[in-house]
């Protein structure tokens, strides 16, 4: 075959591919909505929001449930779910059968703060989360008076215990008092644990670690009225 026959061809094939897209451009710019199709990807029977509530919320968001797809603004969409206070991140996009998909990832809270003007979750970098009446998650109580800058310290914390082979569930709650001292409340045994200020966690959670490592088989351990962790290099036991 000559060269400008090669040419020829592989032009019309180009001709052809431009052609097509263009007419499915077309099609998909006249193309209405017609199927929202919304899911969660996490938490699956422990959700904190509920499929039709969201569903309402998008098509409000819309306001036009007819709209066509090339018109919906997506990245906007994402943005607004992402701001959501129960969703940690969005996906949004159409198909060409006229759906919009919609992927949903909810936050997974690391504590519960307990206040006097109510109560929320605490997640990560110390972001407040409504608490929902779809679920209530199983998670360590907080108390005290607390700033902005007292819930990022204590979400550092459990964040950093989250996972930890001995550390993990290990605790039930946290009182924060006015000096801004921290009082550990364990999951058995019925004691607390002074930790102070929230300095050098991790020397005082090592020492803790050690004691129960090696604290001879703990049977007297209901005995204990508290443990002390705040001086540097000791751990005290007190009886009642």
């Amino acid at each position: 075959m000559k060269v400008w026959q090669q040419i020829a061809l592989w032009l019309a094939g180009l001709s052809a591919w431009f052609l097509l897209l263009s007419s499915s451009q077309g099609a998909y710019e006249q193309l209405r909505m017609n199927h929202l199709q919304l899911s969660f990807e996490n938490r699956p029977g422990q959700s904190f929001l509920s499929l039709a509530e969201m569903e309402e919320w998008v098509y409000e968001s819309l306001n036009d449930s007819s709209s066509q797809l090339s018109e919906i603004n997506k990245a906007m969409l994402e943005e607004s779910l992402d701001n959501h206070p129960a969703i940690q991140k969005a996906e949004v996009y159409s198909k060409i059968d006229g759906s919009l998909r919609i992927m949903l990832w909810q936050h997974d809270p690391l504590a519960r703060v307990i206040h006097k003007k109510g109560s929320y979750y605490l997640l990560e970098d110390g972001l407040k989360m409504p608490l929902s009446k779809h679920y209530s998650e199983e998670v360590p109580l907080i108390s005290g008076e607390l700033n902005d800058e007292d819930l990022r310290d204590l979400a550092q914390f459990w964040a950093s215990i989250r996972g930890d082979e001995f550390y993990d569930n290990f605790f039930i709650g946290l009182e924060c008092n006015s000096n801004k001292e921290w009082t550990l409340f364990p999951r058995q045994g019925n004691f607390k644990i002074l930790l102070g200020k929230a300095t050098e966690l991790k020397e005082k959670l090592t020492k803790l670690k050690v004691f129960y490592t090696n604290a001879p088989a703990l049977k007297n351990i209901n005995k204990l009225k508290e443990i002390d962790l705040r001086y540097e290099g000791q751990l005290i036991c007190r009886k009642n």
